[in-house]
């Protein structure tokens, strides 16, 4: 064992104040100064108090006691203090003129040891202020001897490394899911569906000559039967992992990708902590935070100089107001005049008097219910045909997709935009084209749900598919590599940190126009 590395392990393991010797105590002060109790974190879009605390796996108490401000709200740019907690990790955050050398060095350990720490290093993420992990728990002799020169220019260049693709001759994939639900039939039905839509991808792509062999499991609604799955070897040579429904599959099948280094998809839900911690996730649902900043983004870059009109609902039907306090804190923040209103039994005037003549009015409903549609729409539509010429947008949210039959024409009339992160326009040719297939293939028609299930799983399979046969099984790095165009979804994923797995960030605006057509445009 190397003088240094004795050193490092010497001082994570004693009391600084039983040090004696000069060269011991010059280092292990070093040490200390230099990572304080605290690091600082400065606060991203879709960031919450809980999420940070998920990212650096402290307590969300304990972020409140060094940053009391942050109970009441936290804002973009804010800058927190993140307890230093003592485990497998130090918190780095990267100064000027530092490098991949200098702090393999200052930390007494190999460049390499810090990449394989932060999967998301490179050129790109090795940024002034951003966070990286230090692996204090996996130490290795650090470079000794030889030129320093040379030395550095090879620890620096560990950040421009190319990734060798593997060939992948036949695409193994394992899809777990709780197919044979006896408790809930209407997810059942999802679950069938969703692999239906799968098994279309899968002929498409090997109509072109690619070689698939997916493993369907019925995983039911814990984790015994995953348990007995992933006890199968042959389930080391999968390419691709997906599937888990519930919670608890979910961080099982993640512990198992992250074990094994295998990619692993999470189809379906947006509330899990798994990515922050496995850089093997691909979580095809954003997370509700996010989802909500970068659908104000979206919002502001649209209509920042437009009249700005929020309604609120005095009976309390606010389903959206996270949304809402989203937007009017990036509205303050960016110092963009916005008015409020009741959705009372005078709305039409009360709103009548907020609108501009110069300018578009946008109306922003605090809920997406159709009881409150009911309301808003024959009011504006008295407003509009009253005056001609006013210019008017009605803004609103991803459920209304599901209204479309019964409000498309008042959408198009009222100009309506909404966000959403899964859309198929039904009268698209891809959208029929699909829907006539799905029928020839099942004999049935695609369930009446938001998102359809067989189209989720259609444009899943052959993204992913497409990504194994163009990259190799360690596709991370070129994810956002493939060109590919949805039925219904679209894909852009990034990393949560310079750790942690990939969540697909892709978020449309979709407009009614004035003619019934419907144009739908990434939110970038």
């Amino acid at each position: 064992m190397s003088k240094q590395l004795l050193l490092l392990l010497t001082l994570l393991t004693l009391p600084f104040y039983n040090v004696k010797s000069e060269e011991a105590f010059y280092t292990c002060q070093t040490f200390y100064t230099q990572e304080p109790s605290f690091f600082l974190h400065t606060v991203e879009r879709g960031q919450t108090v809980y999420s940070i605390s998920v990212m650096y796996n402290v307590s969300v108490e304990d972020i409140y006691k060094l940053n009391p401000a942050s109970r009441v709200v936290i804002r973009i740019g804010d800058t927190l203090k993140i307890p230093q907690e003592s485990g497998s990790y130090l918190y780095h955050t990267i100064q000027p003129k530092e490098t991949l050398y200098g702090l393999a060095q200052k930390y007494f350990m190999k460049g390499e040891d810090i990449i394989a720490a932060n999967p998301g290093l490179s050129v790109e993420t090795f940024l002034i202020g951003k966070i990286i992990r230090i692996p204090t728990n996996m130490v290795t002799t650090p470079i000794e001897g030889g030129n320093e020169d040379l030395n550095r220019l090879k620890t620096n260049s560990l950040l421009s490394r190319v990734f060798s693709q593997d060939e992948v001759n036949t695409i193994n994939i394992a899809l777990l899911l709780p197919f044979g639900l006896k408790e809930n039939l209407q997810t059942k039905n999802l679950m069938v569906e969703y692999l239906e839509g799968f098994l279309m991808a899968i002929n498409v792509v090997k109509k072109a000559g690619v070689s698939v062999n997916l493993q369907v499991y019925d995983i039911g609604a814990g984790t015994g039967e995953i348990s007995t799955i992933l006890k199968n070897g042959k389930m080391k040579e999968i390419h691709l992992l997906i599937g888990g429904l519930y919670d608890n599959q979910i961080r099982m099948l993640s512990r198992f990708s992250k074990e094994n280094g295998i990619s692993y998809v999470i189809p379906f839900t947006s509330q899990t902590d798994e990515p922050f911690n496995n850089p093997n996730i691909f979580q095809v649902n954003m997370p509700q935070s996010n989802r909500h900043s970068k659908a104000s983004y979206g919002f502001i870059k649209k209509y920042a100089k437009d009249n700005i009109i929020i309604v609120t609902d005095e009976t309390g039907a606010n389903n959206k107001s996270e949304f809402i306090d989203c937007l009017t804190q990036d509205l303050q923040d960016k110092n963009i005049p916005y008015q409020t209103v009741s959705l009372g039994g005078n709305f039409q005037n009360s709103v009548k008097g907020l609108l501009s003549s110069y300018q578009n009015n946008v109306i922003v409903p605090s809920d997406d219910s159709t009881k409150v549609l009911s309301k808003m729409i024959p009011a504006l539509k008295n407003l509009l045909d009253s005056q001609p010429n006013l210019s008017l947008t009605l803004f609103g949210y991803p459920a209304w997709q599901v209204y479309s039959a019964r409000y498309s024409n008042d959408f198009a009339r009222l100009n309506a935009t909404f966000y959403a992160y899964f859309y198929s326009d039904p009268n698209s040719s891809d959208a029929k084209t699909f829907y006539s297939n799905f029928y020839k293939t099942y004999s049935r028609r695609l369930g009446d749900t938001f998102p359809k299930y067989g189209m989720l799983g259609y444009d899943t399979g052959l993204y992913f598919i497409r990504l194994i046969n163009n990259f190799g099984s360690h596709f991370g790095d070129r994810v956002n590599d493939l060109r590919y165009t949805g039925i219904q979804s679209d894909f852009y994923f990034e990393r949560l940190n310079n750790w942690s797995g990939f969540i697909n960030t892709n978020l449309y605006m979709v407009n009614y126009n004035s003619d019934n057509s419907i144009t739908k445009s990434f939110i970038k």
